[in-house]
């Protein structure tokens, strides 16, 4: 019997129980299916979760002042960004009421300096972002986010809103900054360092350094502490940690989904294995047959073998499509943009048939150490 025979007698025997070939290569593609599910749509939460994180200042560096001894300047800001490479913007912020005509209320109020465009990146929903010459020549001019607007009636473009007692022309509203000095009040009014200085009197509350992909935020913070002090006035802080503790989780998470996902994968192959039990049985007289008319116990064994490949194959393409539909549903049910990767699926694919072909061993076995009398006789 030639290796050709052998997969036409596995294909026939596949074909002859068709239901039952059915509902075997349905339970291994439904495992097969789950952790292609589960690996990808984990890989693009950890995407998500990292997306999410750097809206709060994962790039960032936030350098303030130790101790009331040492103070930070506006100049501060030139210096580390002339020492370290990276684009930096000298802050300052506070609480305070702004209002408009008949509508008023309790804002965020942030100044910042040129950098501010560099480091925060920005995005003007309407008007404009201050010019440099709104920085040199001390104009009050400001920005509001779209949550203040609103609750300043909405119309605020090119009107003047009054804060800390001066009255400040709305040049711009934004959709938002990726980070903002603290988290209350009814939205954020951001003016030039200048005109912030000149109506609140305060001095630089921090420095905030933008770190391009690649750089070391650490490294870069170093860097900005030895340039603005020797004995240590100053702190850096950074989102190092708490970004690695983040990532670790969802790391965690979707391994032990995984690991779930697995066992159903391995569910399916011993579907597999005790299905070829059970064909060995109720084909003893074929075997006896084979074995009569010259067939070896190695070719007996290679003919369930086959079979059971044939099984991982069925599976495995059967779950990546499943797979693929999963991810489409599931995805577009939480929100996750995902598509199944070439990747993901061929180790995977490629692991589903390994486990099929070792769980079909023992069949294999079985069926060649079988004597061709006692297989006749059996029937």
């Amino acid at each position: 019997m030639t290796l050709r025979d052998a997969m036409m007698l596995a294909v026939s025997s596949l074909r002859g129980s068709f239901t039952r070939t059915l509902l075997t290569v349905l339970g291994l593609g439904v495992g097969v299916g789950a952790v292609l599910t589960v690996l990808t749509l984990g890989s693009a939460g950890e995407t998500r979760v990292e997306q999410e994180i750097a809206r709060l200042g994962v790039d960032k560096v936030w350098i303030t002042a130790a101790d009331e001894k040492h103070v930070l300047t506006p100049d501060c800001a030139a210096r580390v960004a002339e020492e370290t490479g990276a684009a930096a913007c000298a802050g300052a912020y506070t609480m305070g009421f702004a209002s408009l005509g008949d509508h008023s209320a309790a804002v965020q109020i942030a100044g910042y300096d040129t950098g501010m465009a560099a480091v925060h990146a920005p995005e003007a929903a309407e008007g404009r972002l201050f010019t440099r010459q709104d920085h040199q020549e001390r104009r009050s001019v400001c920005i509001v986010d779209e949550a203040l607007a609103q609750s300043l009636g909405g119309n605020v473009l090119h009107r003047r809103i009054t804060a800390g007692g001066r009255r400040f022309l709305v040049v711009g509203v934004m959709d938002g900054m990726p980070m903002q000095a603290m988290a209350v009040g009814s939205g954020l009014m951001v003016l030039p360092l200048t005109a912030y200085a000149d109506t609140f009197g305060e001095d630089v509350r921090e420095l905030t350094m933008s770190v391009s992909p690649g750089q070391d935020a650490g490294r870069i913070a170093d860097a900005a502490l030895l340039a603005l002090s020797a004995d240590g006035g100053f702190r850096a802080d950074t989102l190092e940690e708490e970004i690695d503790a983040a990532r670790q989780v969802v790391r965690i998470f979707v391994m032990v989904l995984a690991c779930v996902a697995a066992v159903c994968m391995l569910t399916g192959a011993i579907g597999v294995m005790n299905v070829l039990l059970v064909s060995v049985r109720e084909r003893r007289r074929e075997i006896g047959l084979i074995k009569a008319l010259g067939g070896t116990g190695l070719q007996v064994g290679v003919l369930f073998l086959l079979e059971a490949a044939v099984y991982a194959l069925l599976g495995g393409a059967l779950g990546t499509a499943l797979g693929a539909g999963m991810i489409s549903v599931f995805g577009r049910w939480i929100g996750l943009d995902a598509a199944l990767d070439a990747r993901t699926a061929l180790p995977v694919l490629l692991a589903a048939c390994v486990l099929g072909a070792v769980f079909g061993v023992a069949p294999a076995m079985k069926a060649s150490a079988m004597q061709p009398v006692d297989a006749l006789r059996s029937e």
